[in-house]
């Protein structure tokens, strides 16, 4: 006899879905670790977002100083400049406004860091009240994204009010839900990437980005060139 477990079907893989224009609508708060990870990630929906008539915030929790590789630059200079760079992309992506945290970064976090940094969150939760919210996926690897996304996390659940939040890749490649098609807007990311010189000092962050972008479109219907890649963390 044939055991009846043979005949059970093998759970098919989760297949991301692909995203012709926008996976969800409204005032949208997008939160960045440091300067540049809102267009490096989800730059060009975010595009999308405010051609559509979407407010977009943007709220940077770190000043980004440890993105100088040579270690010499005036801590105080370059923070000021990692602004500027920030607040030119996000007039290139039309940003509704900007909110700029200044903790340090590529610091060890405590605790009593997140618990504190967390509540701060749920403040503008109230203050903004997002409709949809990106923030890093759980997985990045760099800790300042982890620890943002940690952050997000805690503070959609102690937030009185609701909002469809999705998870965007910068260091580390996510398990994708779905994938937001891109091309027509692609190059207006691109123009709010440049704005970072400082970084693009040394790396070539178009070059990467447009690696992993051009290879999210493999999960888009034939003829689609870009797409950036979510996670949805639901409504919470």
């Amino acid at each position: 006899m044939t055991d009846a477990a043979d005949h059970v079907p093998i759970p098919a893989p989760k297949v991301p879905r692909p995203c012709a224009d926008l996976p969800a609508r409204g005032v949208v708060l997008v939160v960045a670790p440091h300067p540049d990870d809102e267009v490096i990630g989800p730059g060009a929906t975010l595009v999308r977002h405010v051609r559509a008539g979407d407010p977009v915030h943007g709220l940077w929790v770190t000043t980004g100083v440890h993105g100088d590789a040579s270690g010499t630059r005036d801590v105080g200079e370059y923070t000021a400049l990692r602004r500027r760079e920030a607040e030119a992309a996000a007039a290139v992506v039309g940003f509704s406004s900007t909110e700029f945290w200044d903790y340090p970064d590529s610091m060890v976090v405590t605790e009593g860091d997140l618990v504190g940094a967390t509540g701060q969150l749920v403040g503008v939760l109230e203050r903004v009240r997002p409709d949809v919210v990106y923030v890093p996926h759980l997985g990045e690897s760099h800790s300042d994204h982890h620890v943002t996304a940690l952050m997000v996390q805690r503070a959609l659940a102690q937030w009185g009010g609701s909002a469809t939040t999705y998870g965007y890749e910068v260091w580390s490649p996510l398990d994708a839900d779905l994938v937001v098609e891109v091309a027509d807007v692609y190059d207006v990311k691109l123009e709010a990437i440049r704005c970072y010189a400082s970084q693009l000092e040394h790396n070539d962050i178009c070059r990467a980005v447009d690696g992993l972008n051009r290879y999210r479109s493999v999960l888009l219907p034939p003829g689609g060139l870009y797409a950036e890649a979510f996670v949805e963390w639901g409504r919470a």
